[in-house]
């Protein structure tokens, strides 16, 4: 029987797009703070972007190749800001200021449609909620979730920010359980991607994997797509996670 519910963040909570608004006002956002701190860079935000933009990449790459994330002032040091040749000493304490940046500000976000109605529908039917993310930034996941009003649905983030562990190892759902003392067979999972949110499920070994639908991470798919990675439920909306999860309950129900 599923007694709690764990969400990922990004594209599931809400969505993410690029826009070039964003672009200019993240740039001049971070050009601002870096020489407010005495960190020259570019001449202007926009010639810093493409830097941080092949940093971002880079450390994309890094992260799906060995699974962790790395402390915040050595993603700035080691490859956000790489080709500045930065002292350690200047961006010391910085780094968590700069992640939580790039985190909330590099792309236009919304919320899912019905989100806090949904989360009050899973409370009122007594299930417990969580959060499991892949998110550079320490802070980016509970302010977010303020700024939503919806931090009082969630008693557990497990963000790998604090962890070190990236979704899809198994290491980062265990925790989870351990944080709730409930059994694997009594928890599920809320995510958009193949590559992070199933696979990892699929290593975890839990019960229930929901798959909601976005198209705006379909290119993070693309290679494992016909490997036989699939979720137990697809869903396109917030509105169908409700029923789908009383649905799996039921039939285990009248399997017992």
């Amino acid at each position: 029987m599923i007694k709690a519910v764990f969400f990922d963040i990004g594209g599931t909570i809400h969505t993410q797009r690029a826009t070039p608004e964003c672009d200019r006002a993240y740039a001049e956002e971070l050009w601002s703070c870096l020489r407010d701190h005495g960190i020259q860079t570019e001449q202007s935000p926009a010639l810093l972007l493409p830097h941080i933009d092949a940093g971002a990449k880079a450390y994309k790459h890094f992260c799906e190749e060995k699974l962790i994330e790395l402390p915040q002032d050595r993603i700035w040091q080691e490859f956000m800001l790489k080709d500045y040749d930065i002292p350690p000493d200047q961006l010391c304490g910085l780094g968590e200021q700069l992640c939580y940046m790039f985190d909330r500000r590099r792309k236009h976000i919304e919320q899912r449609p019905g989100l806090q109605e949904i989360l009050e529908g899973l409370r009122q039917r007594g299930l417990r909620m969580g959060v499991i993310s892949n998110i550079m930034s320490l802070t980016f996941v509970p302010r977010i979730l303020e700024e939503y009003g919806i931090g009082q649905y969630f008693e557990t983030l497990v963000l790998s920010s604090v962890c070190g562990i990236r979704k899809p190892r198994a290491e980062i759902f265990e925790i989870a359980l351990k944080e709730t003392g409930l059994d694997r067979h009594e928890v599920c999972y809320v995510g958009d991607t193949i590559s992070r949110d199933v696979r990892g499920v699929r290593n975890a070994r839990w019960p229930l994997m929901i798959q909601i639908d976005n198209p705006l991470t379909y290119h993070k798919d693309k290679k494992y797509r016909g490997m036989g990675f699939e979720p137990d439920v697809r869903i396109r909306e917030l509105s169908e996670l409700i029923p789908a999860i009383e649905g799996f309950n039921h039939k285990l129900e009248e399997g017992a």
